[in-house]
């Protein structure tokens, strides 16, 4: 009975963290479809409130159910080495898969095609707001934290697999390679926190893999 109630609420906790997502998304559809290139300021603002607010309540949530503390004692030599090794492994893994969809003819994954067509042009600040700083904090609290720390953390194995599996998943892939780019990246992210058991430790790493691509769609690099 414990379990069921965990999975809903970590259920709970992935609703929770795709809320100022979705509201973007949807903003963003109905400003092309009135004809705007760009989101009007108001409806930038709002929504960088809304994802400010997201973020703050997923981590309040994450902290009273315990398996999150924000606390800077986490940057131990040994969890410095691992966030190190952690973004290498990570992006050897997004250069190696790219380059394997390029010979397949494709320029990215699906997903990344998305973020650069949704998100290209929009105020610097609010992409960098969810794409750099909220995808990492909300995802590691949802698919680590949530799966990994606090509804299967006695079964390690089972919850890393089904933990990198959803990862993996929830990036939308459109082939195995693309879901073998996330699912390992996932994979990744779910053995620094398991071997550290701090959450932050995944943040981290998941933060330096996104805040470059984030930064450089900010600044229309691309």
């Amino acid at each position: 009975m414990e379990y069921i109630k965990k999975f809903f609420i970590v259920i709970g906790l992935f609703l929770l963290s795709q809320v100022s997502m979705t509201a973007y998304t949807i903003a963003k559809g109905f400003s092309m479809e009135m004809g705007e290139v760009n989101m009007p300021l108001f409806a930038t603002i709002l929504l960088i409130l809304l994802a400010i607010g997201n973020i703050w309540l997923l981590i309040y949530v994450a902290k009273k159910l315990g398996f999150l503390s924000f606390k800077f004692d986490f940057l131990t030599k040994k969890n410095i080495g691992i966030i190190i090794v952690g973004i290498i492994l990570a992006r050897v893994i997004a250069i190696g898969g790219t380059l394997l969809l390029n010979n397949q003819g494709a320029k990215s994954t699906a997903n990344d095609a998305v973020i650069q067509t949704i998100f290209t042009g929009e105020n610097p600040l609010l992409i960098i707001l969810l794409l750099g700083i909220s995808a990492p904090i909300m995802e590691e609290i949802v698919f680590r934290g949530g799966i990994i720390g606090y509804w299967l953390e006695k079964f390690p194995i089972v919850s890393i697999a089904i933990s990198s599996v959803l990862f993996g998943l929830i990036h939308g892939p459109t082939n195995l390679i693309s879901f073998l780019i996330y699912g390992l990246m996932g994979l990744i992210l779910s053995l620094s926190y398991y071997k550290t058991q701090r959450l932050e430790v995944s943040i981290s790493i998941h933060f330096l893999n996104n805040i470059l691509p984030a930064i450089v769609i900010a600044l229309g690099l691309i």
